[in-house]
């Protein structure tokens, strides 16, 4: 049963991976093309948190 819980976990992982990808891709791909645009917006929500 020891292979069969790791196989069952390896595919958990790797669906959770997947998942991240698909749902992370595309807003890693628009930060990327406004790389200024994510300086300010990350500057912006730093004072946010200080404030």
């Amino acid at each position: 049963m020891r292979v069969a819980s790791e196989r069952i976990v390896a595919i958990l992982f790797s669906g959770a991976a997947w998942a991240m990808a698909l749902v992370a891709g595309p807003h890693l791909a628009h930060a990327l093309r406004h790389p200024a645009r994510l300086v300010a917006h990350a500057a912006t929500g730093r004072r946010r948190e200080l404030g």
